[in-house]
Parts: structure tokens; C-alpha cells; sequence
């Protein structure tokens, strides 16, 4: 019974499709919601996993303080969160109306997410990569900043700390 719906439904559409009632959206606008949304995704699971990893090595490393916070936000590039964050709202609103992205129950997503990046910046600083970045590499300008130079850019707010 349910085949014979999906079929009259499947019909009563191509009818008003064919007829000019309704007009179906470009595929380009489905490559580009999707290309959006994947860019900014990798973009803010990584930005994540390497904030929340730089995070667990300096508070290991230094202690926590707000010298360490004010160090680390000065040499965290902070455009590409809010990129990644506004790829992800964008493409997420071009691909609303599509399929897959209705059915989905969103807070095990997020949920999913979070514990994703969570776990991904523990393992990375379980296996020692923070010691091998903070000693070479691109990355070593992220570990090895002077805290007094951060401290002394920030004005004299900061320098009480």
C-alpha cells in the first residue's frame, strides 16, 4: 500500500514540476551548500581539536593562568574559527530544505562532535605530538611564544598579571 502512496505522490510532484507550479533549485545549489558545509566542518573540527590540545599542553606545561590564556589567544590565528563557523551556518542554511539534513536529531550531533574533538586533542597530547611541534616545525610559533612580549602588547590592563 505505502508503494502505491509513494508512487501517486511521486507523480502528483513531476505534475506540478512539469507544469511550472514549482521549480526544482539548480544542483549547484546543492554542491555549494554541501562544499560550504564540509569546509567549514573540517575547518572548525580542526581549529577545535588544536585549540583544545594547545590548551591541555600549555596548562601541563605552564600551569594555568591568565597570562597562558592571553598567550595562547595571541597566537591563535581567531579568523579561522569564525570562517569555519560561518561556512557551517551558510551551507547549513542552503541545504536545509534538502533530505538528509532535516532527519538528522541535532544534539547528537553537537553531542558527537564535542566528544569527537575531546577525545582527538587528548589522544594528540597522549602521544607526545605537542613535544615534537613545540620543538620544530610551523607549529613551533604557536608552543614557544614569549609571554612577557604577548603581556607587553596586550597594554597596560594586562601587564598587572
Amino acid at each position: 500500500m505505502s508503494n502505491k502512496n509513494e508512487i501517486n505522490l511521486e507523480n502528483k510532484i513531476m505534475g506540478r514540476v512539469i507544469s511550472g507550479e514549482v521549480k526544482m533549485k539548480p544542483r549547484l545549489y546543492f554542491i555549494l551548500g554541501s562544499i560550504m558545509s564540509f569546509v567549514g566542518l573540517v575547518g572548525l573540527i580542526t581549529g577545535s581539536v588544536f585549540f583544545t590540545n594547545l590548551t591541555l599542553f600549555l596548562i601541563r606545561k605552564q600551569g594555568p593562568g591568565t597570562g597562558r590564556l592571553l598567550l595562547m589567544l595571541d597566537s591563535f590565528p581567531l579568523w579561522v574559527p569564525f570562517l569555519a563557523v560561518l561556512l557551517v551556518i551558510l551551507g547549513s542554511m542552503v541545504l536545509k530544505k534538502y533530505d538528509f539534513s532535516y532527519k538528522r536529531n541535532f544534539p547528537v550531533l553537537v553531542l558527537t562532535l564535542l566528544i569527537a574533538v575531546l577525545l582527538s586533542a587528548k589522544i594528540i597530547d597522549s602521544l607526545g605530538l605537542n613535544e615534537i611541534w613545540s620543538r620544530r616545525g610551523p607549529m613551533k610559533r604557536f608552543y614557544t611564544s614569549d609571554q612577557q612580549e604577548v603581556l607587553g602588547k596586550q597594554g597596560p590592563r594586562y601587564n598587572r598579571y
